[in-house]
């Protein structure tokens, strides 16, 4: 603050203070003609150089080049352990559809060449009869199954039916034979031994 005050009180004495004004000399109008061309000079060359600069930044790239932020890896979903059951043996599945009417009964059956299911949980088949074969909709819990190149087709009809009758039935389709009264129950069997894989199944995102 002190210094301040002084620099004040100085101007305020210069301002104070009557100047003479006196006709200058030659070598003075000389120095000042050639204090002024040195002070245009410098004028000159320090615009140049701020011409230069700027030129340079217009050639070059004004704005900074942003980089891309490199995405995180989207993270693959965790496989889930499942097993997969099929028979070991060609043409050991069987779909069994059992048609009812009354005390009236007619077997189907479709022999296929292979299929599988998965199961979540590993199953227990220490009492599996291989020559017997299983129901696999009664005996595992699973929501993927598949069937392979049915090979076979075989009809049982009761004994009370003529063969008119049994002809004419085989010519229905289901909904034509549930227009008639007939219900329907169906079946998979698996027969033979079977073959159980462990197997990993992608979750759900």
């Amino acid at each position: 603050m002190a210094a301040r005050t002084k620099k004040k009180a100085k101007r305020t004495k210069r301002t104070r203070t009557k100047r003479t004004i006196r006709p200058a000399s030659r070598a003075t109008v000389k120095k000042l003609k050639k204090a002024k061309k040195s002070a245009a000079k410098k004028a000159v060359a320090k615009t140049s150089s701020a011409k230069k600069t700027v030129k340079k930044k217009k050639q070059g790239r004004s704005t900074p080049i942003k980089t891309a932020a490199t995405p995180q890896a989207a993270k693959a979903p965790t496989p889930k352990t499942a097993w997969k059951i099929s028979p070991e043996i060609s043409q050991s599945v069987v779909d069994i559809d059992i048609w009812k009417k009354d005390d009236l009964k007619i077997e189907h059956l479709t022999v296929y060449r292979s299929g599988w299911i998965v199961v979540d949980r590993l199953p227990d088949l220490s009492g599996y009869d291989p020559d017997e074969g299983v129901n696999i909709f009664e005996e595992f819990e699973f929501e993927e199954h598949e069937v392979f190149d049915g090979s076979e087709e075989t009809s049982f009809f009761p004994k009370e039916l003529p063969q008119e009758e049994c002809d004419r039935l085989m010519t229905l389709s289901e909904e034509e034979l549930e227009g008639e009264g007939w219900t329907i129950e169906s079946s998979t069997r698996f027969s033979g031994p079977l073959v159980v894989e462990e197997v990993a199944v992608p979750s759900a995102a």
